[in-house]
């Protein structure tokens, strides 16, 4: 009896790649979903779109993905995984093709979330970039975070976005704004990795899908 397995796989900032071929930045959570032949049949999922809909509608699954994850998995995001290789769908497919194609067991597809960036100095405080920033394009900032105290920091002035409240009061010239000007160019460098979210492969005239070195 053959077995489909699903991953989502949500993405952190790591130099290490998930595979040689394709950069990308290596999951720190992976939630998987197996089902076997029979298991789709009693469901009734006989193509990609199909198990997409019953990944959405499972709780567990809904709770890992979170709204922006669910408003984007379909049957373009979702990605067959073949040896060492992702392949993209350019439109829905049968199941059943799918297990006659590929021979390898299971038969996995997998999804990816990019969840962001973050960095901590040795006084606690955190300094995290959010993923698909996009209402805040023009305003590249970090969000400084200690205690559950959270404001945000323009990363082109290095002020406060926000009012400055204790602890930042107290620490914000003596250690925040020291690491923000030390580390400056590596957050805006994530800032502009992370605005976008998770990037999908770039597609060449014949129809084969790569992604560029990064």
């Amino acid at each position: 009896m053959r077995e489909l397995r699903f991953y989502l796989y949500i993405c952190g900032v790591s130099e290490e790649t998930f595979t040689e071929q394709i950069m990308i930045y290596r999951p720190v959570q992976t939630v998987v979903r197996a089902f076997s032949q029979r298991d789709l049949e009693k469901r009734g999922i006989t193509c990609v779109s199909g198990l997409i809909g019953w990944i959405k509608r499972d709780l567990g699954m809904r709770e890992a993905l979170g709204e922006w994850g669910l408003e984007n998995l379909g049957t373009e995001t979702v990605y067959l995984q073949h040896r060492e290789h992702l392949l993209g769908f350019r439109e829905d497919k049968a199941l059943s093709e799918l297990f006659d194609t590929f021979s390898s067991e299971p038969l996995e597809l997998a999804y990816f979330i990019t969840g962001g960036a973050s960095i901590h100095n040795e006084t606690s405080y955190r300094f995290t970039i959010h993923p698909r920033e996009e209402i805040h394009r023009y305003q590249p900032h970090v969000h400084v975070s200690k205690d559950q105290v959270e404001i945000r920091y323009s990363l082109e002035t290095l002020q406060p976005m926000d009012p400055l409240v204790y602890p930042h009061r107290r620490d914000h010239k003596k250690i925040i704004l020291p690491f923000l000007r030390k580390n400056r160019e590596k957050l805006l460098e994530l800032w502009n990795l992370y605005l976008e979210g998770y990037a999908p492969p770039v597609m060449t005239q014949e129809g084969r899908q790569f992604y560029k070195e990064s």
